[in-house]
């Protein structure tokens, strides 16, 4: 099996369906990805930021051995976009509810 992160050859450690477990010895390390975003991943043809990813995993690693990157965490703060695709996005705007004073 290769890394869901680096593409390297990997061992998949466990998978029961909610999630896949990985052990990367490129660098990864052991993590679990959910199975809801590995699908939506492939559907898009998505991938991750390497070393953004290594990061939020080492952080993570703090208050859990093995982290679970889920859909919100890849979305927030793992999808890989280059510079010409962020210039492309517009900001965002936050949605205040109308009032009528």
């Amino acid at each position: 099996m290769k890394c869901l992160i680096c593409q390297a050859a990997s061992n998949n450690v466990h998978g029961d369906g909610d999630w896949t477990e990985v052990k990367c010895p490129a660098g990864c390390g052991r993590f679990r990805v959910s199975a809801n975003l590995v699908a939506k991943m492939k559907f898009r043809n998505e991938f991750f930021d390497i070393e953004r990813t290594r990061r939020w995993l080492k952080m993570s690693r703090n208050d859990e051995p093995v982290p679970l990157i889920s859909t919100y965490d890849y979305h927030v703060s793992l999808l890989h976009r280059d510079a010409e695709e962020r210039s492309t996005i517009p900001p965002s705007r936050s949605r205040q509810p109308l009032t009528s004073d």
